[in-house]
């Protein structure tokens, strides 16, 4: 393990992290919180001072960096403890919160989880609360793969990082160099950002509420600035359009990169596209006509249907009404959405789609090896055979997802929460969803836990964010053996 290497991209990275400070200072200057902006300011030399330290005390000898893929897996976890970390310090200083709601804060921002302790969000200042979207959008589309655009400059590789940081069972660059792949994703999450801050502005927001809201949407976090989530914009061409766009959000970014190159027909083609439409489609439509069976209209719950379809689904967290009030089969499908998630190489957590639709083919093709034993035959993928490893990889995250699931449930429980708050807090923050069920719910927040309950959450949500095997691989004493 090259220790002095993995110190000195933190270092690195943690200055960058400070300096991502500098928006969040300028909103409070141009609103006029001056004590805020102070506070920040104090903030950002901290933790800039600190990424200084790490970098001139830990540059590796020789030119260029050498990074092995222990040396990028440590690196990946460390840099999102970091993160929280650093990104903790204004919620200390400038809200005056305690290190363990700061720390649940900025992970839930970074993790792009959307969770909150805060009871009333609209009386803080709005340079903080613009830190706070800020951190999910940065945490959207990864810290790491941001940094792979800087890797060049610094002398250091990364493809070992970002095969440790992009979600999914297979990672696929959409050029042959990686800094190359790390900017064209950048690019195509910086244009629909600013299409939806637009949009929004237009359709009623003001400039404030749409680049908060669209920083939460694109980054399918759910962070709001006010305390009735999107319910507190009644418009449904607000409401539509964001619908729109957390869906566009839940879909590989490689595929809008492609569409974008003139090769729409990607979308098409894809197999999980196509699984991630028909689903979403299939959950809003049969919750809709819950909705119009208990008496709704039609427009009205047709929107609430697919906006709490696609909010959970893609893992954002928005709400418009309490989904805790509906149709049992309804609040059962949209579990079920937090725990699938969106599509794999998107801004969204949970098992993914692409997992999904693995494993469904793995069972239908053992129950056909029943009927047809000599029968050779793969799982395929987009019209190509998934590779066994690949196979196997989807299989051990589902158990453990669905493990960690159940053991951060029942330590819940122990803390002393009921069945339904417990295992629906433990699968919201692992599939970085958000809100949950019962006193976890849509209209609810995590400032009643307790602080070990808010830790545990903390590590789910980051556990869940590094899809689980890089995480624990800090864990192992073999990790970090030369």
């Amino acid at each position: 393990m090259r220790l002095r290497s993995v110190l000195f991209i933190l270092g690195a990275l943690t200055v960058c992290l400070g300096l991502s400070l500098l928006p969040s200072m300028l909103v409070s200057l141009l609103y006029g919180e001056y004590d805020v902006l102070l506070r920040m300011a104090r903030a950002l030399l901290l933790v800039v001072s600190c990424g200084m330290a790490a970098v001139l005390v830990c540059r590796p000898r020789g030119e260029n960096i050498r990074l092995g893929n222990r040396e990028g897996v440590a690196i990946v976890g460390l840099c999102w403890l970091t993160a929280c970390l650093a990104g903790a310090v204004p919620f200390v200083w400038v809200a005056h919160m305690s290190w363990t709601d700061a720390f649940f804060e900025a992970a839930s921002g970074f993790t792009t989880t959307g969770a909150t302790i805060l009871t009333d969000i609209e009386i803080l200042p709005r340079g903080l609360l613009f830190w706070r979207s800020q951190t999910q959008w940065m945490g959207g589309m990864g810290i790491i793969v941001f940094s792979l655009a800087l890797l060049p400059f610094l002398g250091a590789g990364g493809m070992q990082m970002y095969k440790a940081e992009v979600t999914g069972p297979v990672k696929d660059k959409v050029a042959p160099r990686l800094s190359d792949t790390a900017r064209s994703l950048w690019l195509v999450y910086l244009l629909l950002t600013s299409a939806l801050i637009l949009l929004l502005k237009v359709e009623g927001m003001d400039w404030y509420d749409a680049v908060n809201h669209a920083f939460a949407a694109m980054a399918t976090g759910g962070f709001s600035t006010r305390n009735a989530s999107v319910a507190a914009f009644p418009s449904p061409f607000i409401q539509w359009t964001l619908i729109l766009f957390m869906f566009l959000a839940g879909i590989n970014f490689s595929l809008h990169y492609l569409a974008l190159c003139g090769r729409p027909g990607a979308y098409r083609h894809n197999t999980e596209c196509v699984a991630y439409t028909l689903l979403t489609l299939l959950g809003g439509l049969v919750i809709a006509g819950l909705l119009m069976h208990r008496g709704g209209s039609f427009e009205p719950s047709l929107r609430a249907a697919f906006f709490q379809v696609v909010s959970l689904c893609t893992t954002t967290g928005f709400v418009t009404e309490d989904y805790s009030l509906w149709p049992l089969l309804s609040q059962g499908l949209l579990y079920g959405f937090i725990l699938m998630g969106a599509s794999a190489a998107s801004t969204a957590g949970g098992l993914k789609v692409m997992r999904v639709v693995m494993l469904w083919r793995m069972a239908r093709l053992e129950i056909r090896r029943l009927i047809h034993p000599r029968a050779v035959e793969r799982v395929k993928m987009n019209g190509r055979s998934v590779a066994p490893e690949v196979l196997q990889g989807a299989a051990c995250f589902f158990v453990l997802f669905l493990g960690f699931n159940f053991v951060g449930g029942l330590a819940l429980m122990a803390l002393g929460q009921d069945f339904v708050t417990a295992f629906s807090a433990a699968s919201t923050c692992l599939s970085n969803v958000g809100p949950g069920f019962a006193a976890v719910g849509p209209v609810n927040n995590f400032a009643f836990l307790p602080d070990a309950a808010l830790w545990l959450l903390s590590f789910l949500m980051v556990l869940g964010r590094l899809e689980i095997f890089t995480l624990l691989l800090l864990f192992l004493p073999a990790f970090w053996r030369s």
